[in-house]
């Protein structure tokens, strides 16, 4: 959680000023992708990318709630996905989805947060619901590329003995 958050500190400032709704998730993305895979991949329990998420949240907390509800939100959807489509994360493709739709999944969320409070933010992403659909993509691509080098690096860490089999 720490290595997720440190990325966003990083990666998110260089696209703060463009304001396209969701652009601020595509700059993690892949490092977010990467990591969730092998965090997944060494605890391989439902759960495993919410308590990253949560554990993200909290630190983000500090800056806004709404960040804070924003990461929990789409890690709660992450994991109902996953568990919907295979209950567990011991096969790599469950880790890949994991690790691949939490990040895109924070765009959604950041709406399904904005409705809640109430927000012009709503209003934001209705009247450009494009822009919204270009950053879901862009970032899902990138997160499920950095969700596939993260299983292959796992895999390597299996063999040298630090990952479990």
């Amino acid at each position: 959680a720490a290595a997720v958050t440190a990325v966003g500190f990083v990666t998110v400032p260089l696209v703060l000023a463009i304001p396209i709704p969701g652009v601020r998730s595509i700059p993690p993305a892949p490092f977010y992708g990467l990591l969730m895979a092998i965090g997944a991949l060494k605890v391989r329990k439902p759960g495993s990318i919410l308590i990253i998420a949560f554990l993200n949240g909290l630190i983000l907390l500090m800056m806004s709630p709404l960040m804070f509800a924003n990461n929990v939100v789409a890690g709660l959807l992450t994991e109902a996905i996953v568990l919907l489509l295979f209950r567990n994360y011991e096969r790599e493709r469950a880790v890949l989805v994991g690790a691949g739709i939490y990040m895109p999944l924070t765009i959604p969320a950041n709406f399904i947060v904005a409705i809640w409070v109430g927000g012009e933010y709503f209003q934001h992403f209705l009247l450009q619901s494009w822009m919204v659909l270009g950053t879901v993509a862009a970032t899902a691509l990138l997160s499920f590329l950095g969700a596939w080098g993260g299983i292959r690096i796992g895999r390597e860490l299996r063999r040298a003995g630090v990952l479990r089999a």
